[in-house]
C-alpha cells in the first residue's frame, strides 16, 4: 500500500519533498474537508503512519505527512516547511489542526503545533535532536493565553535511567505548558526505552476525538458549600 500511496501522492512544494492526500469526496465547504492533520516523522526518512488513514472512513480529513530527512537531522529547523504547512492551510481553508509527531517529530508537533495554534497537539516521547529545545520553552513562554482553551496537548514520554527520572527537556516543556491556558494531558510510560510506547492507529484516533470533543471553558463563579 505504501507503494501505491508514493506513487500517487508524494510531490515537491516549497523545496520539501512530502505527501499530501484526503479521505473525504463530500463538500468542500464540510468540516471534514476544513481538517488537516499533519505527521511529523523522528530521526528516520519515512514517513510516519502514511497508510493509517488512506481509504478509510474513521478519521476524516487532509492529511499531510513530513520526514526529517536531512543528513545532521535539522529539517524541522528551516523555515521551508513554515512555508508549506502554511501553504496547505490557506489553501484547503483550514479550521482545524491536529499535530502529531514521535521522538524529533514530537518536538516538531509541539513547534509547528503552537506556531499554527493547532486545535490538538500530539507529541510521543518527544526528544530533541540536533535541536536547542529551548527555542521551544520561549515559544511556550511568549505563546499568547488562551482564555478559550482552544489548545489542547497530549504529551507522552518514558524514563531516563531508571523509573523515577523524566527527561529534563520533558520536564521543563511540560512545566511551561502548566503555565498556560491550555488542557494538558500528560502520560508517563512505564519504560526507560525511547519510543518503546507508540499509539496504535486506533488509540491515536481515540485521543483526537477525545480532545477534539471536549469542550473547556473558564469557570469564574464561587462555590458554595454551605
Amino acid at each position: 500500500m505504501i507503494n501505491e500511496i508514493l506513487q500517487k501522492y508524494e510531490v515537491t512544494l516549497e523545496n520539501v519533498k512530502h505527501l499530501y492526500y484526503r479521505n473525504y469526496t463530500n463538500n468542500s465547504d464540510s468540516p471534514d474537508a476544513k481538517t488537516l492533520f499533519i505527521s511529523f516523522a523522528g530521526k528516520i526518512d519515512k514517513y510516519v503512519s502514511a497508510t493509517w488513514f488512506y481509504n478509510q472512513n474513521e478519521f476524516i480529513g487532509n492529511f499531510l505527512f513530513l520526514k526529517n530527512d536531512e543528513e545532521n537531522y535539522n529539517t524541522y529547523s528551516d523555515d521551508k516547511f513554515s512555508k508549506l504547512i502554511k501553504h496547505y492551510i490557506d489553501h484547503l481553508q483550514i479550521t482545524k489542526l491536529i499535530t502529531y509527531g514521535p521522538s524529533m517529530g514530537g518536538i516538531a508537533s509541539l513547534v509547528y503545533g503552537l506556531k499554527f495554534n493547532a486545535d490538538v497537539i500530539i507529541a510521543i516521547d518527544p526528544n530533541p535532536i540536533n535541536y536547542d529545545y529551548n527555542n521551544l520553552l520561549y515559544q511556550i513562554q511568549t505563546y499568547p493565553d488562551n482564555y478559550d482553551f482552544k489548545n489542547k496537548i497530549y504529551i507522552n514520554y518514558t524514563f531516563i535511567n531508571d523509573f523515577n527520572t523524566i527527561p529534563s527537556w520533558t520536564e521543563l516543556i511540560i512545566k511551561q505548558l502548566q503555565l498556560k491556558n491550555m488542557l494538558l494531558l500528560v502520560q508517563p510510560f512505564r519504560s526507560i526505552e525511547h519510543l518503546f510506547f507508540i499509539p496504535s492507529k486506533q488509540y491515536l484516533i481515540n485521543i483526537i476525538n477525545q480532545l477534539s470533543q471536549l469542550k473547556v471553558t473558564n469557570y469564574t463563579a464561587v462555590n458554595k458549600w454551605f
